[in-house]
């Protein structure tokens, strides 16, 4: 059974169309790339996949299946369960993704403790053990950190954690090595 099964998407803001019948399928363990240039819809694509994009002035038509289970118009109970938890994503751009309020730690947390039902010390080595796999420096230190205290490698890097949390069957990817530098984004 595939993860993901598009059909016929159709995605328009406002009247003006922005993805228009894309069909694709992703299967278990198989990694795909939307290509093409800047406004061609990708990220639309990627957002529609967990219903993430905004309501009003959004005509989304068409099918996305996750496991076969329709996700356009599924209710907020269903999204709930999958986003993060089975199906995670990787931003574009950490800054105005992460929380200004709150530690790294309780970012990654929350995610841990929602999904998870982990809190207290078993969270936070699990914390510490994807802060060090996504190759944040000292992570024991950047626990209380918050997200103006990073480097904008840093943040992605958090927000790479994050999404890796739950260890999702689907990861999807919005240009995650934008803010990494080019060492980091070769591994």
């Amino acid at each position: 059974m595939n993860l993901i099964e598009i059909r016929d998407l159709c995605v328009a803001f406002n009247g003006q169309t922005v993805v228009r019948n894309l069909s694709l399928d992703v299967r278990p363990g198989e990694c795909l790339a939307l290509v093409g240039e800047s406004g061609s819809g990708k990220s639309v694509t990627t957002h529609s996949i967990l219903q993430l994009l905004p309501q009003a002035g959004t005509q989304t038509l068409g099918s996305i299946k996750y496991r076969g289970q329709e996700l356009i118009g599924a209710s907020p109970s269903t999204l709930q369960k999958l986003r993060g938890n089975r199906i995670a994503m990787i931003f574009q751009e950490p800054m105005t993704s992460l929380n200004p309020l709150h530690s790294i730690e309780k970012q990654i947390g929350e995610t841990l403790l929602l999904h998870k039902g982990l809190g207290g010390k078993a969270a936070q080595a699990r914390i510490l053990e994807l802060l060090e796999l996504v190759g944040i420096q000292k992570p024991q230190e950047r626990l209380k950190a918050y997200p103006h205290q990073l480097s904008g490698g840093q943040r992605q890097r958090v927000m790479i954690a994050m999404a890796l949390a739950c260890e999702p069957e689907l990861l999807i990817a919005d240009e995650p090595t934008t803010a990494l530098d080019v060492t980091v984004q070769r591994k």
